[in-house]
């Protein structure tokens, strides 16, 4: 019987969404944090996120966590969310994997089970190293969300794909798939869900723990401008972009989509503009107490922006006086919500 040997490519790619944002922001006085908390969501879940602080970081396995986790919560949504905030405060990003780029782990097989056998062992591996360790790569926290989900009787889907959340990224497509993260099916509906992005962010060559609840049941349309994944129905929205097309839009962050914002244009992250000419931005209503500031890579301090708005939308422009490319970071209320890469004519 013939075998087939199969490369499987760990996933990679952490969240990057806040470098730009601090290094523009030590040229302005340091107005950002590096350490500030984001708390994203209401107090739903802050009771459980209370109990789950009081956890031990000890726990060796899947089954422990879960067994733990099964008897102080009873819903499907509580269970969940003390496995995300568990994973998120207590496994750290390990960047010395990270550092070494995409491992290669070749086995041959000879039927579908003893490929499912042998993937099995291999993930199981994973899951065991992230528990032993306290450290992962996104295939890391996935896998390990996916393992203690099913211990907890929820069912769990580990979806592989792209992610990007730096203007390096934009129309840049990756050789192969970049990051994982999962999707739980409570009550008959599909939540997206990802664990590397909510533990903390990159900074340099360093990673900070950080604690973010934004990718906990992320809204699908919101999740496509950050995630795409390699099986599309797993985008779960009715708008399915290519991925040449999810690479070509700007950088959301998080910010952006809790002002409850609307980019009408441009919608390309890549803008191409002469010096000496204004970029034309076009969203919708912001709030009066919104105040709108922009900087370009390098700039000291940002500038602020001053919108012509009606009823239903603003406009605003922002001069490019740059002699070469650049990059183009746009905040709201100090933090960052959209970043675009500007080609020089």
């Amino acid at each position: 019987m013939r075998k087939i040997t199969l490369y499987l490519l760990l996933f990679l790619f952490i969240n990057k969404s806040y470098a730009q944002q601090f290094d523009i922001a030590e040229q302005m006085n340091n107005i950002h944090s590096p350490i500030a908390s984001i708390k994203t969501m209401t107090n739903e879940y802050d009771a459980v996120d209370a109990r789950v602080r009081s956890y031990s970081s000890d726990y060796k396995s899947s089954a422990a966590l879960a067994e733990q986790i099964l008897k102080d919560f009873t819903t499907k949504k509580d269970r969940i969310r003390a496995l995300y905030t568990w994973l998120c405060i207590t496994i750290k990003y390990d960047m010395v994997s990270f550092s070494k780029g995409q491992t290669e782990i070749g086995f041959s097989y000879t039927s579908k089970t003893d490929f499912d056998r042998k993937m099995k062992v291999i993930n199981n591996s994973i899951v065991h190293k992230t528990l032993q360790t306290k450290k992962a790569i996104c295939e890391g926290y996935a896998q390990t969300f996916k393992e203690v989900s099913e211990y907890l009787g929820i069912e769990c889907k580990l979806i592989g794909g792209y992610a990007k959340g730096d203007v390096s990224d934009i129309n840049t497509i990756p050789e192969a798939e970049n990051h994982a993260w999962n999707a739980v099916r409570i009550d008959k509906k599909w939540y997206l869900i990802d664990a590397t992005w909510g533990a903390g962010y990159t900074y340099g060559n360093k990673w900070f723990a950080q604690f973010d609840d934004f990718y906990f049941f992320t809204d699908p349309d919101q999740f496509a401008l950050t995630h795409y994944p390699s099986e599309t129905e797993w985008l779960l929205t009715e708008s399915k972009l290519t991925l040449k097309q999810f690479y070509s839009k700007p950088i959301y962050k998080n910010s952006f989509f809790l002002n409850k914002l609307k980019l009408i244009s441009p919608k390309f992250g890549v803008l191409e503009e002469a010096t000496k000419t204004d970029i034309v931005f076009l969203m919708g209503h912001l709030p009066e107490n919104m105040n709108l500031f922009y900087a370009f890579k390098g700039d000291r301090y940002s500038k602020k922006i001053e919108p012509d708005c009606n009823s239903d939308q603003c406009t605003f422009n922002i001069p490019f006086t740059k002699t070469s490319d650049s990059e183009l970071y746009i905040f709201v209320n100090q933090r960052p919500i959209l970043e675009y890469y500007v080609r020089l004519k």
